[in-house]
């Protein structure tokens, strides 16, 4: 699979990832209880090392946050057993930390080690579109906010077949459609690698921002996209930017529907859906801190396309809008943005 990389905004500076990233861990922390519920009703692996992976782990620290209350999860579920047997020795965990080969691992990991961690750590590089471990080596996979990137934007609008925009929001339904098929063959690809080095009974964890099914087909439900393309278009408008630079941009982005998850899982057939269901994403933000958020995700993608001038304006006019985003906030993103909790299990 061809693919393209999207890296967030590493190191400590002002419009970081570090410093931006709040919104994602709220949302790992909306889901602590799930996911040690998960692991007390679903985990079926009992050794001495357990393997876990955080895939799209970023720069941290929300990966550190999450991957303690994973390895807390596991040693309460098997405490008691152990301390049946006075000679079982004390399990222990490797964790990975995935993500593109472009991430800034050297910040993840000054600051990893700058802490006592309960756990052996390790980085593994690449795509998690494709095989990344040993077959049937990892217990327990993790992956907030990562999955609704897909592989590339869909191949099927290089050809401006979606002019004067740069995400499905708002489009028309061949858009969309484009954009649903990449998000199957995405998953489609992550499940079956995912398959062979899971071990049977081991689980797969995954939070991600998504939408309700009563939504059009053209929302997203994460309108602030909409916010930059306007930023954009204006400028285009004022021949600071080439209209056909815009055409041929489109955010590789995807916030799926409980529905379109559970058929891309039942078709790939390798895993048993224990828990599915879409929560209210309980973010609080002013609008100036949202845009930040949203920069430290996106820049580095606009950057690569358009340049770092027209992204430094592209981002400056939109903070601009700020009373205009903060409305919107208040009236639609906070009552109808939903994040996906999906607890899969691999089949014996």
């Amino acid at each position: 699979m061809t693919e393209s990389y999207f890296p967030v905004k590493g190191g400590e500076g002002v419009y970081s990832y570090t410093k931006n990233s709040l919104l994602q861990r709220d949302a790992a922390d909306n889901v602590k209880g799930m996911i040690k519920e998960a692991i007390l009703e679903n985990l079926d692996v009992q050794t001495k090392t357990y393997l876990i992976v955080d895939m799209g782990c970023s720069v941290g620290p929300n990966t550190f946050f999450a991957m303690q209350n994973v390895v807390e999860a596991i040693k309460d579920k098997y405490h008691y057993q152990i301390s049946l047997n006075s000679t079982s020795p004390e399990i222990e965990f490797h964790v990975f930390f995935n993500d593109h080969f472009t991430n800034d691992f050297n910040t993840l990991f000054e600051s990893l080690l700058s802490n006592q961690k309960p756990y052996f750590a390790a980085a593994v590089p690449g795509s998690f579109y494709g095989r990344l471990f040993p077959s049937r080596s990892l217990h327990f996979v993790y992956s907030c906010y990562a999955l609704h990137w897909l592989s590339g934007a869909p191949k099927e609008l290089i050809d401006k077949k979606n002019k004067g925009r740069i995400h499905y929001d708002g489009a028309s339904f061949a858009v969309w459609n484009a954009y649903i098929n990449q998000f199957e063959k995405d998953m489609e690809a992550f499940l079956s690698a995912r398959a062979e080095e899971i071990v049977p009974g081991g689980l797969i964890v995954l939070t991600l921002p998504a939408i309700p099914s009563e939504l059009h087909h053209s929302q997203s439900g994460y309108g602030m996209l909409t916010f930059l393309e306007s930023s954009l278009i204006d400028m285009v408008n004022e021949g600071i930017v080439e209209e056909s630079l815009v055409d041929s941009f489109n955010l590789p982005l995807y916030f799926p529907s409980l529905e379109d998850m559970t058929k891309v899982v039942k078709k790939n057939g390798n895993f048993s859906i224990e828990r599915i269901e879409l929560t209210y994403a309980q973010f609080n933000s002013d609008a100036k801190s949202f845009i930040g958020h949203v920069r430290a995700g996106l820049e580095g993608i606009f950057t690569k396309h358009f340049g770092s001038k027209v992204v430094e304006e592209i981002f400056e006019r939109t903070l601009g809008k700020s009373e205009e985003i903060s409305a919107w906030l208040k009236a639609e993103f906070y009552k109808t943005a939903r994040q996906l909790f999906l607890v899969l299990k691999r089949k014996i």
